[in-house]
């Protein structure tokens, strides 16, 4: 087969897609040599990807997603390299394309978390683009050959929604990358763990928090959960900036929490993996995910989560977390104070979440999206 990538997304700018896409192309590279494969890039991020298999080859398709312009571009593109099949990594597939397709929902967030308060843009044109989106995303399901979802949550979602049959759908998990699982096997000098407490302005004790401050990640009930607890305790929130992470900053100040709530911006995995370390918790408030991929690195590291008990994060974390209402400060504040204060409590669940950061791996979603290229083009 010859098979096209959709890699536009690689990097920190693309975010959960990504790493998701990072790591497909890590782990294809590692166990497909037969195969041929063409990876559509962005100048932004064409240096990105150096091919170590000699199968792997790049394209310059320099379009944003989510524009115009991909949607002209990318058909060109994916004709004048002839491949078999494309994979579109998440919902903006190239429409005008006749090319076989398999497309990776990541989950259905959009079409349920959606209004003024989701957006930062003049509303009408906010609204004209989410018509847009529902068409692409309709298409994407109805032309696939093949659906890829993280998790059976979204499958669930998927099959409700769109009245998708069960066997177009196949679920890849997803994982934490094995550098937390390496900073969980071994010891972090208080001199080190100082270190990057100082870089980040930080002091013990806190709370971590990694992703994006969408109204649907639930972060204002967080706060409000926070100004319930000891004042001590702070919570750092390591994000690319954008406008909801300009909201979120100035409602911390509207709470009088400026000097317990730290935003630094993007934080690269070696220090977030320290920052885990020396935490006293992971708290992941979200309304709505599609996967969760914080609580496994979590996990990896030794660190216990407090978590949702919406959408899919009980089926990632199983028993590994506890669990508390997401429209309940008070509920979220007791959960994450208990696991603060009950040694016991925390030793079982370092040792759970080690265990269940172990049941995943990125090389098992590659391998098994692998298995749905080939189903794809039977």
């Amino acid at each position: 087969m010859r098979i096209g990538i959709d890699a536009r997304f690689l990097g920190p700018e693309g975010t959960g897609v990504g790493r998701y896409v990072e790591k497909l192309l890590e782990q294809l590279q590692e166990i497909d040599h037969e195969n041929k494969y063409v990876v559509f890039l962005r100048k932004s991020n064409y240096y990105l990807f150096q091919p170590r298999n000699p199968n792997f080859a790049k394209v310059l398709a320099d379009a944003r997603w989510y524009s115009l312009k991909e949607q002209l571009l990318m058909p060109l593109k994916i004709n004048q390299v002839r491949v078999d099949l494309m994979h579109f990594p998440h919902f903006n597939i190239s429409i005008f394309s006749s090319k076989p397709f398999v497309v990776t929902i990541h989950d259905l967030t959009k079409n349920e978390y959606y209004g003024a308060s989701s957006t930062t843009r003049v509303l009408p044109v906010y609204y004209l683009k989410h018509k847009v989106y529902e068409g692409v995303i309709s298409l994407a399901v109805n032309r696939s050959r093949k659906i890829i979802v993280p998790t059976n949550f979204t499958k669930q979602k998927l099959m409700t929604s769109f009245d998708v049959a069960e066997d177009k759908i196949r679920v890849t998990y997803e994982a934490a990358d094995k550098v937390f699982a390496e900073w969980g096997r071994k010891a972090v000098s208080e001199g080190k763990v100082r270190q990057i407490l100082y870089k980040y302005g930080l002091t013990r004790p806190y709370l971590v928090y990694v992703g994006n401050a969408y109204p649907y990640k639930n972060l204002d009930r967080l706060l409000e959960a926070l100004k319930l607890m000891d004042p001590k305790v702070k919570l750092i929130n390591p994000c690319t900036r954008s406008s909801f992470y300009d909201r979120l900053a100035e409602r911390v100040k509207v709470l009088g929490l400026k000097n317990r709530v730290i935003l630094p911006g993007f934080v690269p995995d070696e220090d977030l993996a320290v920052l885990y370390k020396a935490a006293e918790a992971y708290v992941f408030p979200s309304l709505s995910e599609g996967f969760g991929i914080p609580m496994l690195e979590s996990f990896a590291v030794g660190l216990p989560v407090v978590a949702s008990n919406a959408s899919c994060l009980p089926e990632v974390g199983a028993d590994a977390a506890l669990y508390f209402d997401p429209c309940s400060p008070t509920d979220m504040a007791e959960k994450i104070q208990k696991v603060i204060s009950d040694k016991d409590l925390r030793r079982e669940m370092v040792e759970k979440g080690l265990k269940r950061a172990a049941e995943f791996s990125w090389r098992k979603m590659a391998e098994e999206t692998l298995r749905v290229y080939n189903e794809a083009l039977k």
